[in-house]
């Protein structure tokens, strides 16, 4: 029953995400479908958390029953009104055979010995989540509580501060009583699609979304123009990561969940700043909402999200913005250093952190941290001239201001607010990280490709038209051509 769950935990997300995301995502280019899937099965599991709120607010229990029919109903709409996906679909099918015919057999080779990397990686991950108890404290005392109490109840018990608990305020409490509720719906959830509450195995949405996370950036990449070895190489550089796998590994803990919102919404503005298709708006808003509703300190990403999309749609404004708004942002850090804000009779003190330093070490001495960001530098150094080119000029800036605020983040703290130091820091650059990767992969293809016909972000359709190219699997366009064989 436990398979079984799981199964039905992951299948019915995705069939009610994935034809919304292919209506968002409208055309059939190379990466369509990884994307569709990545970002499927996110928009699934936002409706599963927010129906289980409605159902709360109507007073009927939450079960299987009652998830489930939901998850049809919006399958059932979706699949309906984009009756073209199972076309599509056996497209997408078609082209990703041909690809794999037309590529030379080194490239196969790579492909193969980074796809046997990846999925040793998340196997190794899928075996910790499922058969280890959730163990870390802040999982356990502030997520798998109300999870449990939830699923046992059906229904969203509220929970109080301790100091209340006492005075008689309320039935339950835990560490964290004010947290987001959305790590312990995905829990709880899971809980119900097994009829059972199973320590380890219900914390695999955790997992889900570190598959998620590598489809996507597969698919990122492969509609910017990248091969698939390229493509999936660099998606085992982000799965790779120590800091990574470690949050996957942590499963019941918030950051993960948060990361993952941030990197899908953050890898979907790299790809608008490049070709203004507002389909990666809505992707945009996707990995948003999931980031916003799991972490209060996900906002300042939608902030730098929101600048860098002024500089693109206001270009005449473009250097103003860059210069004026992280010059207005330092100045009123040093105010706010100065004089505290009162906020409810409360003052709030910004605070330079004393082990500020470590931020620095862990940046590139700790933890294999120093690989990323020394492969940035030297990425950043040999295509200097195209990352500050006005095509890449938007892009760069966000990824100057993502480093921005993990300093940020790390080296000032607010008491009551966050702590910042090396904690912070780090949770940051777990959110930072998908971005900084994709990144890096755009500006070493655009480096390595010299001459393009089109420009490198263009995507490449599929159409009867084409025919891949044996030297790097791309689909490229024969004109007048008759239909490939």
């Amino acid at each position: 029953m436990i398979a079984i769950g799981l199964i039905l935990s992951v299948v019915l997300p995705l069939l009610a995400g994935v034809p919304w995301t292919l209506m968002m995502l409208r055309d059939r280019s190379v990466g369509t479908m990884p994307l569709a899937l990545a970002y499927g099965y996110v928009l699934g599991v936002l409706v599963v958390v927010y129906w289980m709120r409605v159902l709360d607010a109507m007073h009927i229990p939450a079960n299987i029953g009652s998830i489930t029919a939901m998850l049809v109903v919006v399958a059932i709409a979706g699949w309906w009104k984009n009756r073209s996906s199972p076309s599509a679909l056996r497209e997408a099918s078609g082209g990703s055979l041909a690809t794999w015919r037309s590529m030379p057999r080194s490239t196969r080779f790579v492909f193969a010995i980074v796809l046997s990397l990846i999925t040793f990686r998340l196997l190794t991950l899928g075996s910790e989540i499922l058969f280890r108890p959730i163990f870390p404290w802040e999982a356990v005392s502030a997520v798998a509580a109300k999870a449990r109490v939830w699923f046992d109840l059906g229904n969203i018990a509220p929970f109080v501060t301790p100091q209340e608990y006492l005075n008689g305020g309320g039935m339950y409490t835990d560490a964290d009583s004010g947290a987001f509720a959305l790590p312990s719906l995905l829990l709880a959830y899971t809980a119900h699609m097994m009829a059972q509450w199973h320590e380890g195995a219900v914390a695999f949405p955790w997992w889900m979304f570190g598959l998620a996370m590598v489809v996507a950036i597969y698919g990122h990449l492969r509609r910017a123009g990248a091969g698939v070895a390229f493509a999936l190489t660099f998606a085992y550089v982000f799965v790779s990561l120590p800091l990574v796998d470690l949050h996957i590994g942590l499963a019941g803990a918030p950051q993960w969940i948060a990361a993952t919102g941030v990197g899908l919404a953050g890898c979907a503005m790299l790809r608008w700043l490049a070709v203004g298709e507002r389909a990666w708006l809505w992707l945009v808003g996707l990995g948003a909402l999931l980031a916003v509703s799991t972490l209060a300190s996900t906002w300042p990403w939608l902030a730098v999200f929101a600048a860098a999309a002024a500089i693109t749609r206001f270009p005449h404004y473009a250097r103003k913005i860059a210069i004026g708004l992280p010059l207005l942002v330092l100045v009123g850090l040093l105010a706010w250093q100065q004089t505290p804000i009162n906020l409810g009779g409360s003052p709030l003190q910004l605070q330079l952190v004393p082990s500020w330093s470590e931020t620095i070490e862990s940046l590139f001495l700790l933890d294999n941290w120093h690989l990323l960001y020394g492969a940035a530098i030297l990425v950043a150094i040999a295509g200097w001239r195209t990352i500050v080119s006005e095509r890449w000029f938007a892009r760069t800036w966000l990824i100057a201001m993502g480093i921005g605020v993990l300093f940020v983040w790390g080296l000032v703290s607010v008491p009551g607010v966050w702590f910042g130091g090396l904690r912070d820091f780090s949770y940051a650059a777990l959110q930072f990280a998908p971005m900084l990767v994709m990144w890096m992969a755009l500006v070493a293809r655009a480096i390595s490709v010299r001459d393009p016909p089109t420009p490198i972000d263009t995507p490449t359709p599929i159409d009867t038209s084409t025919v891949p190219t044996v030297a790097t699997g791309e689909a490229v366009a024969l004109p007048n051509s008759a239909p490939a064989p």
